[in-house]
């Protein structure tokens, strides 16, 4: 049987709290009810809606209406874009890796109520922070940075960029990566994200065992890989019966998330939480097509675009899914939708003692 993302999906997935149904005929964005997108107060527990989108375009431009993938309506106070290969494939950006036009085409989707905050790129990997003018005054200490992860980790086919930020008294980081490809190396991949966590030149803290440990809300997400440890004929038929709990039995990573013994092999992957996976595997598609891989490696599926974040009570899930209409990559997009929880109470600027403390300080009015 050839699989494709027709066949129906059951829930199945992690142990985060339950979060808007994703189905197999679209997206199901979770609406808030309150149209409008919430005015911010200075008080310490300020919810904000934070939306993360990820993307291997498989060296294809986007399309030019983001809208399935990257929603206006509803609105969010802070858009999180992290792509691989957009516009030119892993080799043409090792030479000219320039992200402008895919900036300034999320730019305009966003409107003139949003600013860029901060961006990061490294050959194919990039990462953009947009943040609604509600919040331009509680931005501060933006910084970004990237850790290679290639061949000799210097090589940036590989690796992680990152954006941090911080809004009021609560700092924020977020990591877009591409770890290593195939199902064996599912340890590399481990150790790449130990190295750029650990490596980061945003980290102030020698002797904390990552970045991540500095910053009070994180988010890993992108092209991480994972597979599925079937066969191929075995997943096509998982699939085709709507057994998607089945597949996601034999994901590589789920198993390290939800780790609680402390075994090394499972590296920093514990600390991470994922929402449940209630979408069919977002890779490898045929090109313009919803058949998965047909041609002679016959790729087994998987679900190697994820959205991660440092286990946190405030940090809360409304929906995980991927957009299944957009056919111009191999992958197909997936999205998150979050609410965050930020401290800005009596804020009024960064104290002296935080700007001399930093390296750097931009708050943007």
């Amino acid at each position: 049987k050839q699989a494709s993302i027709s066949a129906g999906v059951q829930a199945a997935g992690g142990a985060s709290p339950p979060v808007q149904e994703q189905t197999t005929c679209g997206p199901t964005m979770h609406a808030w009810a309150e149209a409008e997108l919430p005015t911010i107060q200075q008080q310490a527990d300020q919810v904000l809606r934070v939306f993360c989108g990820v993307w291997n375009l498989h060296g294809k431009h986007a399309p030019a209406d983001l809208n399935p993938w990257v929603p206006t309506s509803p609105r969010h106070h802070i858009y999180v874009i992290g792509t691989c290969e957009c516009e030119r494939s892993i080799e043409k950006s090792l030479i000219w890796s320039d992200k402008a036009n895919w900036e300034r085409q999320v730019q305009n989707h966003l409107g003139e109520d949003f600013r860029m905050i901060g961006s990061a790129n490294m050959s194919a990997i990039h990462l953009m922070v947009f943040a609604h003018q509600y919040l331009w005054k509680y931005c501060w200490d933006i910084r970004t940075g990237q850790v290679a992860t290639g061949f000799a980790n210097l090589i940036g086919n590989k690796g992680g960029t990152q954006v941090a930020l911080s809004l009021g008294n609560t700092s924020i980081l977020f990591v877009n990566a591409h770890l290593a490809a195939h199902a064996n190396k599912m340890k590399e991949r481990t150790q790449s994200l130990s190295r750029i966590l650990a490596d980061s030149p945003i980290k102030r803290a020698k002797a904390s065992a990552g970045v991540h440990e500095e910053f009070d809300r994180v988010f890993f997400m992108g092209d991480l890989n994972p597979r599925l440890n079937a066969k191929r004929d075995q997943v096509d038929s998982w699939l085709a019966e709507r057994q998607l709990e089945k597949c996601l039995e034999r994901d590589q990573l789920l198993p390290l998330l939800r780790d609680d013994t402390g075994d090394t092999k499972s590296g920093l992957w514990p600390q991470f939480d994922e929402a449940p996976i209630r979408f069919p595997p977002t890779y490898k598609f045929d090109h313009r097509s919803d058949l998965y891989d047909t041609s002679k490696k016959q790729r087994v599926p998987s679900w190697t675009d994820r959205i991660l974040w440092k286990r946190d009570s405030r940090i809360k899930p409304m929906s995980y899914g991927s957009v299944q209409s957009l056919q111009c990559s191999d992958h197909k997009p997936v999205f998150a939708q979050f609410e965050v929880v930020v401290d800005l109470d009596n804020w009024e600027g960064p104290s002296p003692e935080a700007t001399s403390r930093k390296s750097s300080v931009c708050s943007v009015q």
